[in-house]
């Protein structure tokens, strides 16, 4: 797939520029696409991963939209639609890279957390066909903590210190479900999350485990185990 930027030349200032070529293992990040949208200061976005030898994903692996932000003090936000899977088709039986597998699907949350500032959200949807979407779906039904759910810790890990279950009806119709991050906008109230969250993953832990779906009960509990001895540090 060839490369080509789409309307990234007359925002070439715009946050969002910053993920151009951030190196992502031995893969690099393309911003293929970064277009004004109706709203004001809402822009979409689409990244791509490029391959050492210059290939292009033929699948990206987020599309999204970004806001600087507005009055009221809106602060900056994100929603997106993120794929762990990246695939590389070259004519060749295509290629498909793994960012779960590959450890690298941390370091792109946390690219793209550096964009939102303090006070600021992320949105991710959670509805789609990737391992990670059925996961979650399936972690949130059984009562896991979206904080300790496949996406949720991503979120959590990448600076956002409340993780929560999210949709919204609109007209009757309901949008994509999502989990909603937020970054605390001072001490004071990461302080609270923090304590929120520890309160949440003791009860987790202390709930005995149901006979079904044992494997994502016991992934959530190794991830809670983690995050917990983080803030009891």
């Amino acid at each position: 797939m060839k490369y080509e930027s789409r309307g990234i030349n007359n925002l070439y200032s715009h946050p969002l520029q910053s993920l151009e070529g951030k190196e992502l293992g031995t893969y690099n990040l393309r911003l293929t696409q970064l277009k004004q949208l109706r709203l004001s200061g809402w822009r979409g976005f689409t990244l791509h991963l490029q391959s050492k030898e210059g290939k292009l994903s033929a699948s990206a692996i987020v599309r999204g939209i970004f806001s600087s932000g507005g009055k009221d003090g809106v602060k900056s936000w994100m929603d997106i639609n993120y794929f762990e899977e990246a695939v590389f088709n070259d004519g060749q039986p295509s290629d498909k890279i793994d960012l779960s597998e590959q450890k690298l699907d941390r370091q792109l949350f946390e690219y793209l957390a550096r964009i939102v500032e303090p006070g600021g959200h992320m949105m991710v949807s959670y509805e789609d066909e990737n391992r990670i979407h059925i996961n979650t779906l399936a972690s949130l039904a059984i009562g896991i903590p979206p904080a300790v759910t496949p996406l949720g810790e991503l979120l959590w890990w990448s600076g956002f210190q409340l993780v929560k279950d999210w949709y919204l009806a609109e007209g009757g119709h309901e949008g994509p479900r999502k989990l909603w991050a937020e970054k605390a906008p001072d001490t004071h109230w990461a302080d609270e999350w923090n304590h929120l969250l520890i309160g949440q993953l003791s009860e987790f832990l202390n709930r005995k485990p149901g006979p079904d779906y044992m494997s994502l009960e016991q992934s959530a509990r190794e991830r809670a185990r983690l995050i917990l001895d983080k803030l009891k540090a």
